[in-house]
């Protein structure tokens, strides 16, 4: 027979060896961010250590708990972008609060069930505050304002899609709705429609302006010429801070046009929506109040772990209609006081995420959070004003949220060499690695795309790789030249 008793007993053993390990490992973590500028910001495994990787079996009897937390350091968490390094200007990526780290390791040491909130009543109140301190920036109503926290922004700009799609189309409405977007929306916002069961003839795609806006006239126009042929216009989709150039689209104004069509108006602020706790830059986003919701995922730039996101909406009455049902083992454990997290979200049982974004709040105050982001829209002027002083370089997106686009463009080169040549650079940085940077394209140009958001990246960081980037600059184009 099967001695549980002693099955406990030595597995207890191994537990308490693996937790003095791992508290050991918490320590050196910490520390190791004290010197993280002298550490490359991009490692990854040789192929070698892949294969290596690859060739652990999953064991029919368990293993040392400590050498399988060796191979995870040597194979995983050692080798892989870090992304919070101070140099990693690439994605939206913030540096991590210790105070958020030490709300997700409480978190996921007592393991609260956030689906219902008599489960725990007090996590459920943490949960219902942060989303109507969020939403208030937004300028919801604090009577009917309600939100959820979901896993990230893709989830959420989905469940926003399904509110919108149960308002607007109701049962039978949905093979003749219409979304409208803009052609600088997140792609997380045509694959969740898609997803969802729209057409691709559904969804319409906006063009955006010079300034890389939505064009709030294209969208009109769309939507009357789809009312002509029968069809239901039920959405559109504006974007605070697209990931491409930070972008904040025209809100106020397409608001104006969603009241006045009777459309659904989600705002996707995944990642420019922590802007709105600046008093200085929430007025770049005038006219957010007209939305109907709001996705913000708070991992991006409020230096939370992943995942940390919100679903918030105007009216906490539409995600009942969206998503509540009452099945007959959930009857003894629903709140008639409080919403439950079931009822507002897609996620039965589901951590409860607020809780280190109420940590970091609590521990360090709105103050430092206000002046993280003022930080970030000052550190990509900064970029624009010492690209303005050096030779070739232009600006392709003018500064926001923190994030710029600029590209090395020598005369004598067609837009495909100069495309390569702008590709070869940030390759060449990135294989140094001293820093990370991407490319996008814009207007079929390949530009270097520059996200200052982190809130350990000093000034000196930016300027050194500013120096790196016009370095390789000039030797690469010379190697063109004598080629």
């Amino acid at each position: 027979m099967f001695d549980w008793l002693k099955f406990d007993e030595e597995k207890l053993k191994e537990q308490r060896r693996q937790i003095d390990s791992l508290q050991k490992r918490l320590a050196d973590a910490i520390s190791a961010q004290e010197t993280i500028r002298e550490k490359p910001v991009y490692v990854l495994p040789t192929e070698e250590e892949i294969q290596e990787f690859s060739r652990i079996p999953i064991p029919k009897q368990g293993r040392d708990a400590i050498e399988v937390e060796e191979e995870l350091m040597k194979y995983v968490f050692s080798k892989q972008a870090l992304i919070q390094h101070p140099r990693f200007f690439s994605f939206v990526c913030s540096a991590i609060s210790p105070y958020s780290l030490a709300g997700a390791i409480l978190t996921d040491l007592y393991n609260p069930n956030a689906g219902s909130f008599n489960l725990s009543p007090c996590g459920g109140i943490i949960e219902e505050k942060m989303c109507a301190w969020m939403a208030s920036f937004a300028g919801y109503p604090e009577d009917t304002c309600s939100g959820v926290f979901l896993s990230g922004g893709s989830i959420s700009t989905m469940s926003a899609i399904i509110v919108a799609r149960t308002n607007k189309l109701g049962e039978y409405g949905m093979p003749k709705g219409v979304a409208y977007l803009s052609d600088q929306a997140h792609s997380s916002v045509k694959k969740a429609l898609r997803m969802l069961g729209f057409r691709h003839d559904q969804i319409v795609i906006l063009p955006s302006d010079d300034e890389f806006k939505m064009n709030v006239k294209a969208l009109e126009e769309a939507i009357i010429k789809d009312k002509n042929e029968g069809k239901i216009p039920f959405l559109v989709v504006g974007t605070l801070g697209t990931t491409n150039t930070g972008t904040i689209d025209p809100l106020s104004e397409i608001g104006d046009i969603a009241q006045k069509y009777n459309l659904w108006f989600h705002v996707d602020g995944a990642y420019g929506g922590s802007s709105l706790i600046s008093p200085i830059y929430r007025n770049y986003s005038k006219g957010i109040e007209k939305s109907d919701s709001l996705t913000w995922d708070t991992h991006k730039w409020l230096m939370q772990t992943y995942s940390c996101s919100a679903l918030l909406v105007k009216n906490k009455q539409t995600l009942l209609d969206a998503f509540v049902e009452h099945p007959e083992y959930l009857e003894d454990i629903s709140s008639s006081d409080h919403l439950d997290g079931w009822d507002k979200g897609p996620e039965m049982s589901r951590p409860n995420r607020a809780i280190k974004l109420w940590f970091t709040v609590q521990a360090t105050g709105t103050q430092l959070l206000e002046e993280l982001i003022e930080y970030s829209f000052y550190n990509a002027k900064m970029v624009e004003r010492e690209l303005a002083q050096k030779e070739n370089w232009e600006i392709i997106s003018k500064p926001s949220c923190g994030t710029i686009n600029f590209r090395y463009a020598p005369k004598g080169l067609s837009l495909e060499e100069t495309n390569k040549l702008n590709l070869d650079i940030t390759k060449e940085l990135n294989d140094t690695g001293y820093a990370y940077i991407v490319t996008t394209t814009l207007h079929d140009m390949k530009t270097i795309r520059m996200c200052m958001i982190n809130a350990n990246s000093t000034v000196e960081d930016i300027m050194s790789t500013i120096e790196q980037l016009d370095k390789i600059a000039k030797k690469l184009t010379k190697e063109i030249s004598n080629n």
